[in-house]
């Protein structure tokens, strides 16, 4: 009987045959035996079996009628595992997939499908966002990387007897420590850009606007219409705007008069529809002061059908000498078109099911690859434990912690252990509509992912609640420093007996947002009670106050808080405010700053942190950047 094949199966096996005709030397360099009579289902079987284990033996593979492997004519019958219970032993299975239905093989087929890729973009070489157009992660950042979690310094402090390997640690030996992935495509991965605008012509606003990026120390703008790394609907939107500043005469802004109207672009695809938010970046200090020009030109970018391209259109104003894209005040933002939020589904999410959206408006941070960085949110929220208390600074609109949350809970659910998902998540960040971001994200979550009282059940159906409360942040008991008798009771509780018993919180508290910077947001008890720690700084890295708190031993006789106002009879020098956490997650885009942090954290003769893992994400390929997530221990 022949064996049951699936698409899985199929992709499989047709990558398997593409590696014997191509490179019959090193498809077989590691266990493939090559036959002249190989016929499809045996390169199957012999692709598919190179590490799959069996969780009823020793032995490792799918299993065609082999006494030594699984058999359903013996062993209990799994629900995970596919089969053919024919009676003619030619029995075929397939089974350990991860989270997402994806085999290792075929994860590890998809990586090296993606390292041999190649960008082919017509415009490498005079555009300056790429540097490589082929063997994408050969880049220096990647190089310096490994010489430095090679190093003998960083060695020594490596976490032995690792339980949590990476997928990939047993196919390539010679990575050493510091893996490297490549989370998504190496074309057509941007879903969001900021691009430059110039005129066209200098004699003649007919020309329209250019526009694109400044060619290499220059500010000079070169169209990159056919760039390969953008999303499909980017260069789709650029050539339509072209266009339509041409129909209408839109006068571009011109760096040496301070002149003109059009500044900067911005496109972010909302990935579920494939729509574009446009933001349109007006040299003007008032929404008023781009009239008429921007009504004429928001005319015409819906005329001809092109309606349905967007998902919504934003006026920003700003007039500001230098190179900022954006101004810092939150009022030169001014819906033109459609609505405010741009949706995507939380990482680990089902779509299908509805279990959670994340919400972006054009002033908050958004990843550039949006699909790259949900690979990374899955290391993340399976690098914590279950039942952990989690911290978040630098949280942007939270899509880390809202991801390990849902993760979680719906581990919770499945599993019905009595291991609850995450105690608590606290998130934070100074953008005060990254808040109101999270709060949307919060809402449209399970009641028993959050545990939070549905919004159609609040103050009793009540109407004219909402609005009284307005946007004013609800902050939580104790955050004023104010002590409670209960609190000081607890306190005292757990300073006497030695204990960490935690307080009973209220539901509404287990999920929160704080608007403050890392620092302020550490100082005013963020982090007190949690176990586990993400950091996902800027460039530049952990702030100095952040990065002192953790350098900090732990302090045995400090009681347990979860609350700032718990510990408020303490001198304020001695307080601890990361004295709970044991593991700490540090999601770095600028590896020079993580380098120059880790080197502090690890030596830090006191703290007792030890290095679990690193691994180095090609986010952005074509460029030379690595994101970096490391999780340290103590």
């Amino acid at each position: 009987m022949m064996p049951i094949l699936n698409a899985k199966s199929i992709f499989l096996s047709l990558y398997a045959l593409q590696r014997q005709e191509r490179h019959p030397s090193t498809f077989f360099a590691s266990g493939f035996s090559p036959s002249p009579s190989l016929h499809f289902h045996d390169v199957h079987h012999q692709a598919c079996s190179r590490r799959i284990p069996s969780p009823y033996s020793s032995s490792i593979g799918l299993a065609r009628g082999n006494s030594n492997y699984y058999n359903p004519k013996r062993d209990e019958k799994p629900s995970n595992i596919r089969y053919d219970d024919g009676d003619d032993g030619d029995d075929y299975y397939d089974y350990e997939f991860d989270d997402d239905g994806m085999m290792e093989d075929e994860q590890y087929f998809t990586q090296q499908q993606r390292l041999a890729s190649n960008i082919d973009c017509p415009h490498f070489g005079t555009c300056p966002g790429c540097v490589r157009d082929t063997n994408v992660a050969e880049i220096d950042v990647i190089e310096s990387a490994k010489l430095f979690f090679s190093s003998s310094s960083i060695q020594k402090h490596i976490l032995h007897n690792n339980n949590r390997h990476s997928n990939y640690d047993d196919y390539d030996d010679e990575e050493g420590f510091y893996k490297i992935k490549i989370p998504s495509p190496v074309t057509q991965w941007r879903t969001q850009a900021k691009l430059a605008v110039s005129a066209a012509s200098t004699w003649s606003r007919a020309a329209g606007c250019k526009i694109g990026l400044y060619k290499r120390h220059s500010h000079e703008v070169l169209s990159i219409p056919d760039c390969q790394v953008h999303h499909p609907s980017i260069n789709k939107a650029v050539d339509v705007l072209t266009k339509a500043t041409q129909t209408v005469r839109t006068p571009a802004y011109q760096e040496d008069t301070g002149e003109g109207l059009l500044r900067y672009v911005q496109c972010q695809v909302e990935l579920s529809t494939g729509k574009v938010c446009l933001s349109l970046v007006m040299n003007a200090e008032r929404f008023k002061d781009c009239q008429p020009h921007l009504s004429y030109l928001v005319k015409e970018l819906k005329r001809n059908g092109n309606a349905k391209l967007w998902h919504s259109i934003w006026c920003h104003c700003n007039d500001s000498k230098g190179n900022a894209i954006f101004a810092r005040d939150v009022s030169r933002w001014h819906p033109v078109d459609g609505p405010p939020y741009v949706r995507e589904s939380i990482p680990g999410s089902d779509p299908d099911k509805r279990e959670g959206l994340l919400y972006f408006s054009p002033y908050v941070f958004r990843q550039g690859n949006l699909e790259g960085f949900g690979e990374i949110s899955k290391q993340v929220r399976e690098a914590i434990p279950r039942g952990s208390k989690v911290c978040e600074l630098y949280a942007g609109v939270g899509l880390l912690g809202l991801s390990a949350l849902l993760h979680h809970g719906k581990q919770q659910a499945a599993e019905e252990d009595g291991v609850q998902g995450l105690g608590w998540l606290r998130c934070s960040d100074e953008n005060p509509e990254n808040a109101r971001c999270f709060e949307r994200a919060v809402n449209s979550m399970s009641m028993h992912i959050t545990g939070r009282t549905p919004k159609k059940f609040q103050n009793n159906g009540k109407k004219g609640s909402r609005r009284k409360q307005g946007r004013k942040q609800k902050s939580r008991p104790g955050d004023n420093g104010e002590m409670s008798i209960k609190d000081l009771m607890d306190s005292m509780v757990s300073e006497n007996d030695g204990s960490a018993r935690p307080p009973q919180n209220d539901p509404s508290e287990r999920v929160t947002y704080m608007q403050a910077n890392a620092a302020s947001a550490l100082h005013r008890g963020e982090a007190l009670g949690a176990n586990v720690l993400i950091v996902d700084p800027p460039r530049r890295g952990l702030d100095e106050a952040v990065l002192q708190q953790l350098c900090l031993p732990r302090n045995s006789k400090q009681p347990y808080a979860e609350k700032a106002s718990m510990v408020s009879h303490l001198p304020r020098h001695t307080v601890n405010w990361t004295n709970d956490v044991r593991t700490l997650i540090y999601v770095s885009c600028g590896f020079d700053a993580l380098a120059r942090d880790l080197d502090q954290l690890l030596t830090s003769s006191s703290s007792g942190w030890k290095l679990e893992s690193a691994t180095g994400y090609v986010l952005f390929p074509g460029s030379n950047h690595v994101e970096t997530v490391v999780v340290i221990r103590r």
